[in-house]
């Protein structure tokens, strides 16, 4: 296991020290708490009520008594959450002859820096930068976390689960999932025009019959084999009556469609525009596969001038009448930010008054305040693999629910020294889930083809 920071018995951590140099850092954030709303007391699955408003409530009174007229619809949506963990551990020699020795032996003997027996060192040294590290790193997972994700090769799917995002499904693997499935409505997504168009990847496999036992096609990395069946046209047939389901349910936006075009053939399309996949086929026997209709998968490039600006004003077109009852907040890549500046700078015109949100000065957009993510940028090139680059999201915080059982299970937060080794561990379990509460309080730009 690498070295990153440590952990100790003597004495042990209490459940104050615990709150207030990680789980406050961690959960509390303002970075968390002024984009969504934080519930820290889910332990298991809890539903999530929406109630509708009734309306044509209020009719004529042509008669004695009343007739009641109106109803609540109530639904539910479960969320559970998945149990998560963190684990640190160092040895001290790491810090010999560095000023982070000095930090951490001022006031305190050697020896503490050796074995950092005392918490105090601990707390107010290395433990502000574990919680900082793991609130980045919660916040990458809280937005691209996808129970599919698979490791990539060059860009491509390797049938690999990819354990740096699957632990549960993040806020945007929940909205592109429902946007391409159509829970949330086309109205609310706006398309976002790019220098460079994005394509999507596609072959078409076309088989010819021998003497054969079997067709076996290999698609990002997994293999799927169909036995011989009296002939070409009908072993592709059954082929995709097989192995579809479970190769469209692979990867979420980074897998495949597979179809049967026509006799014998199989087509193999990307889900999403710009993302590649590979697709072979061999045949046990003297059969063959021909290879045709190939379209190479092409990344969208930068944004067109102005786009931004353009982008921005649609979604505002495209609000719901739901969310005009809530504060509404844009939430920006940094590539969409950097696009609506050189417009504004074009224009000669400043950025717009300017507003305080969470005690920091943010940019509005006809008044509504812009938050920019940068860490989006980062994490789209990686979770999603470069593809749909330039994104925008408009809602408000009390439609992003992040839920977590973080601040009450303190037993599951520890630390000791592990004198045999000469290491401090250190190591947190918490659960955590993400969930958005209405379809109809959100507005997203980029998130689809």
């Amino acid at each position: 296991m690498s070295n990153i920071f440590s952990q100790s018995l003597s004495p042990a951590f209490t459940r104050q020290a615990i709150d207030e140099y990680f789980i406050q850092p961690m959960f509390m954030a303002e970075d968390i708490r002024g984009l969504i709303t934080v519930r820290t007391d889910v332990k298991g699955t809890e539903l999530l009520n929406r109630i509708s408003r009734p309306s044509f409530l209020t009719k004529p009174k042509l008669s004695a008594g009343f007739t009641p007229s109106g109803s609540f619809a109530l639904t539910t949506t479960e969320i559970t959450v998945k149990p998560m963990a963190l684990e640190f551990e160092q040895n001290a020699r790491a810090f010999w002859g560095s000023i982070v020795e000095q930090l951490l032996a001022s006031g305190y003997k050697i020896d503490d820096v050796e074995q950092m027996r005392s918490p105090d060192i601990w707390n107010k040294v290395m433990l502000p930068l574990v919680a900082q590290a793991g609130q980045d790193d919660l916040i990458r997972q809280m937005f691209f976390a996808n129970p599919l994700a698979e490791t990539f090769t060059s860009g491509v799917p390797t049938g690999t689960i990819d354990t740096n995002y699957s632990g549960y499904t993040g806020f945007m693997t929940h909205l592109m999932n429902d946007l391409y499935s159509g829970t949330i409505s086309s109205a609310q997504h706006v398309g976002i025009a790019t220098a460079t168009s994005a394509v999507k990847a596609e072959k078409i496999l076309t088989y010819t019959a021998g003497t054969d036992t079997f067709l076996n096609i290999t698609i990002n990395g997994v293999l799927y084999a169909q036995a011989y069946a009296t002939s070409a046209a009908a072993t592709a047939t059954a082929w995709l009556a097989t192995h579809k389901t479970t190769i469209e349910a692979r990867s979420g936006i980074h897998g495949v469609i597979v179809t049967n075009p026509s006799s014998g053939a199989i087509k193999v399309v990307s889900k999403v525009k710009g993302q590649s996949f590979t697709a072979t086929a061999t045949v046990t026997g003297t059969g063959t596969v021909a290879t045709s209709g190939v379209v190479a998968a092409t990344k969208a490039g930068s944004l067109a001038a102005n786009e931004a600006d353009n982008t921005l004003e649609d979604m505002l077109d495209a609000v719901t009448p739901e969310m005009q009852e809530f504060d509404l907040v844009f939430m920006l890549t940094s590539s969409m930010y950097r696009n609506l500046v050189h417009t504004m700078k074009n224009r000669a015109t400043g950025l717009g008054d300017l507003v305080m949100r969470n005690g920091l000065k943010v940019p509005t957009y006809e008044g509504l305040p812009i938050i920019v993510r940068p860490d989006w940028d980062k994490w789209i090139s990686t979770a999603n693999n470069g593809i749909q680059p330039h994104r925008a999201m408009l809602t408000t915080s009390k439609n992003l629910l992040f839920a977590t059982d973080g601040t009450s299970d303190s037993e599951m937060i520890e630390t000791w020294y592990n004198q045999e080794a000469q290491m401090r561990r250190y190591r947190v379990q918490y659960k955590a889930q993400t969930a958005y509460l209405h379809k109809e309080l959100v507005v997203l730009a980029g998130f689809g083809d």
